[in-house]
């Protein structure tokens, strides 16, 4: 029995400084990070290549596997974005009217780290900040971009306070199918300045990136440049319905029918929203979104001459925005021939019942002006 126990203790024991021993190796352990960190613009518009090299204490090595963590921060949701890649380049897209800041880390696991568990470095980091070009109040104050049918977009700016009234603007674009970046193909102008430009659909790529630049020449000081990244389903304003027709129905109600705007946005990607209001009353009485090509309106008062009109947009299932289109034209219901009687009726009897009014209030001031001309009669024979 103290066999067994003293056998037991020596087997933890050994047990208790092999764990020590692996423990004080793993400590030893280290990982290098990478080296040659470098961001690379190649003209893209804020798509920047982030590129770095494996450190040379890893370049010999096959019996563990090598990746990275690749993090950099994202102004617009003000955090850290983390992206493990095993390659040694990644694109990213940037805001280059703010500053950038990046950081990489090497991350080994396999036999040569002393166990399974997977070994990271000390991040390699760099922080770039933005050139600074011109005035802040030099900048364009805003960039609106519609896609029209996806036939064309039009995107116009707002001059920057700053800015001389004769300064010169240039708009340059960059998406994905495209090698370079390019100025704009059609400028639109306004009191003979450029105020925006209109794209053709054949220079236009939807679910991508579509990266804007608009900067600006003057004889004075230097225009600052302002930088859009937006993705085109999302500014898409179909066209006008031309197609509403009303139908009364026999059981009371009205049904409504059109037809999808024409262009190239998918019937199944469009909602519609049918607008009811009144004749002669202002403010719509009713409003209701739908799917479907067709809406019966049920218990509507047909003897009112109701007017609909109808109007479309992307839904939510097709892209996280988007504009709606122009209302069709107002289309109302004839008053039937049984309102128009009942209108007649309603006339009549208020025409006469007030002359029956006039009538009774006559005949009550002739009784009392004789009675007033008695009593006058009376005195003067006292």
């Amino acid at each position: 029995m103290w066999a067994k126990a003293v056998w037991k203790l020596v087997t933890m024991s050994v047990l208790l400084v092999a764990h020590l021993n692996q423990c004080r190796a793993e400590k030893e352990i280290t990982v290098d990070p990478p080296r040659d960190l470098q961001i690379m613009d190649p003209g893209r518009l804020g798509q920047l290549h982030v590129h770095w090299a494996l450190p040379p204490s890893l370049e010999n090595v096959t019996d563990c596997s090598v990746r990275f963590q690749l993090q950099y921060f994202d102004h617009e949701e003000e955090r850290w974005r983390v992206v493990r890649t095993v390659r040694l380049s990644y694109s990213i897209q940037f805001d280059l009217e703010k500053d950038i800041r990046v950081r990489v880390q090497t991350m080994l696991r396999g036999p040569c780290t002393g166990g399974a568990r997977e070994l990271q470095s000390l991040p390699a980091e760099l922080h770039l900040q933005p050139p600074i070009t011109g005035p802040p109040d030099s900048k364009i104050e805003g960039l609106s971009c519609i896609f029209y049918q996806k036939e064309y977009m039009d995107c116009t700016w707002t001059r920057g306070r700053g800015n001389p009234p004769y300064a010169k603007y240039h708009l340059y674009f960059w998406h994905e199918g495209m090698e370079q970046a390019a100025e704009c193909p059609e400028y639109l102008h306004s009191h003979g300045r450029r105020h925006g430009c209109r794209f053709p659909g054949d220079t236009l790529l939807e679910f991508t990136e579509f990266n804007v630049c608009v900067n600006g020449s003057s004889s004075g000081p230097q225009l600052r440049p302002a930088y859009f990244t937006m993705q085109l389903q999302n500014h898409v304003k179909p066209a006008a319905i031309d197609g509403l027709s009303l139908e009364p129905l026999p059981g009371g109600g009205v049904c409504l029918e059109w037809v999808p705007p024409k262009g190239k946005i998918p019937e199944d990607c469009l909602e519609f929203e049918v607008e009811s209001v009144p004749e002669g009353k202002v403010g719509p009485m009713l409003r209701n979104v739908t799917r479907e090509l067709s809406l019966t309106v049920p218990d509507q008062d047909l003897c009112g001459g109701p007017c609909f009109r109808v109007r479309s947009r992307v839904h939510q299932f097709c892209s996280d925005d988007s504009f709606w289109s122009e209302w069709s034209h107002t289309h109302c219901l004839p008053e039937s021939p049984d309102c128009l009687h009942t209108h007649t009726e309603a006339v009549i009897l208020c025409a006469t019942a007030i002359v029956i009014i006039m009538l009774f209030s006559l005949a009550m001031c002739w009784l009392i002006y004789r009675k007033i001309m008695k009593s006058r009669k009376k005195d003067i024979l006292l």
